[in-house]
């Protein structure tokens, strides 16, 4: 029997489920279709469950070093069916969540596979049969799906995706990890601390290329002492079976070379889920990258909305989390508009890595003469207390009036400091800002206001420069 609503949401991820409470707390019918569990491949094979996963590799190591912090600990041994039992506690308890938020709300969730059949008409397939909901208003949430390269040999056993390393029952004895983005390196670290041989490939001449670059080469310089064979300016020419496992053909500047691997993970990209959609019925600009959209998320269609990956833009949870609410308001006759500018981004590698804003390349590039404030975790006193002193706290301001450009932090609690630095942007903050603000002390992102006063040569908590130093 078709169901009715004012709003239909194709797809239940971190966008699609937040559209839907959205639109039903502004007094919407709200009809959520979507093929599997709520959450999407944050919840279900992406954000959290690795970062459960992450979380038990660093307990581990915690407790394998526990000596260090005056605790005596003996017969320490990484169960990972355990760690992966916890991790799937976590998904299904969250899931569950979700569901009862989706359920108190009103919000209608119909299991199946959506596409648009005509102006207000969405046509669900739901296996052994199909249902139609008329609704007006239609918010796209379909999401992305990891990408295999055209690498001879990808179809081989143990060449896996995101979605198939965690399927792994035990940790690879060996494994080439391909592309050092955030999934990669996070990857890379996972199985490091949990005592895997690995190998990071990356075609690009940097780890981690988006992030500022000394965050970069710090995080690269971390990787190798965590045991990891970092080969950036490399790519993967081919793989193929051998005895025990697979041989993975690399090539660099000029040279060739060869690795053995038990397992090849691919973490080379995703692609937007805009295809299959029958957006072509209604009209709607669309292609393999995505579906394009303005600051409202409207499509070209006016009744017809996208938000998160599928758009193609920034493939983030919290950016589709918060395209939902921006699309869910104009839904409803709001004037939301998602801007761009400032948008926090985490790697949950150990320690973490955190930005917003530009980094000190661009912001030159774009603003001239910028300034630029470093503090290292080595000189704070919570991060000596806490035992993990690696990484900083950089922020880039321009010259001109002091106003924020970028922060960039890697180093304990990197992904909650960020959180400073991203509404400082939002506030047209300046570097005097950050250093009046009080700080609680001893905390994380006291290193924040450090490197505020770093950057105008009057450091509280580090020698001062030779430079002549701006008055307060």
């Amino acid at each position: 029997m078709p169901v009715t609503a004012d709003v239909c949401v194709l797809g239940g991820g971190p966008g699609g489920y937040v559209a839907a409470l959205r639109a039903a707390a502004l007094g919407a019918s709200v009809a959520l279709v979507e093929a599997e569990e709520v959450g999407g491949v944050c919840l279900l094979r992406g954000c959290i469950p690795s970062k459960a996963l992450l979380r038990s590799a660093e307990v581990y190591q915690l407790a394998l070093h526990a000596g260090a912090f005056g605790v005596n600990v003996s017969g320490v041994e990484a169960d990972y069916p355990a760690m992966r039992a916890r991790k799937d506690r976590i998904v299904r308890q969250l899931v569950r969540g979700v569901g009862g938020l989706l359920s108190a709300a009103g919000v209608t969730v119909i299991r199946g596979y959506g596409t648009l059949a005509g102006a207000g008409v969405v046509e669900v397939d739901m296996g052994d049969r199909g249902d139609l909901v008329m609704a007006p208003k239609v918010i796209i949430a379909s999401g992305s799906s990891s990408v295999m390269p055209p690498v001879p040999g990808t179809d081989l056993p143990g060449v896996i995706d995101s979605d198939g390393a965690f399927e792994l029952e035990e940790p690879p004895a060996q494994i080439v990890v391909a592309g050092a983005g955030a999934v990669g390196v996070e990857w890379a670290t996972l199985f490091a601390l949990l005592g895997s041989e690995v190998t990071l490939v990356e075609m690009l001449p940097t780890v981690v290329p988006n992030e500022d670059a000394d965050v970069s080469a710090a995080l690269r310089k971390i990787l190798v002492q965590q045991g990891v064979t970092v080969r950036d300016g490399t790519r993967i020419e081919s793989i193929a079976e051998r005895e025990g496992g697979l041989r993975v053909s690399l090539r660099g500047d000029d040279e060739t070379s060869e690795v053995d691997a038990t397992h090849v993970l691919m973490a080379t990209g995703r692609r937007a889920n805009a295809l299959n959609l029958g957006l072509d019925r209604m009209g709607v600009t669309h292609s393999a990258q995505g579906i394009p959209v303005d600051g409202a998320m409207r499509t070209n269609n006016p009744d017809i909305y996208a938000i998160g990956d599928v758009t193609g833009q920034r493939l983030l949870a919290h950016v589709a989390s918060h395209q939902g609410v921006v699309a869910a308001e104009n839904v409803m006759g709001g004037s939301a508009v998602y801007h761009d500018d400032v948008v926090p981004a985490c790697t949950f590698t150990h320690p973490e890595i955190a930005s917003v804003g530009l980094t000190e390349a661009d912001a030159r590039e774009r603003h001239g003469e910028v300034i630029v404030g470093s503090f290292p975790f080595q000189a704070l006193g919570r991060a000596r207390a806490f035992g993990d002193t690696d990484g900083f706290v950089k922020l880039v301001a321009d010259a001109a009036n002091g106003r924020l450009l970028g922060m960039h932090v890697i180093g304990p609690a990197a992904s909650d400091i960020i959180a400073e630095g991203a509404l400082a942007l939002q506030l047209d903050a300046t570097l005097d800002d950050l250093r009046e603000t009080i700080h609680a002390h001893p905390t994380f992102p006291e290193a924040s206001a450090e490197a505020a006063w770093q950057a105008i040569n009057q450091p509280l908590h580090l020698p001062q420069r030779r430079a002549r130093a701006r008055a307060s």
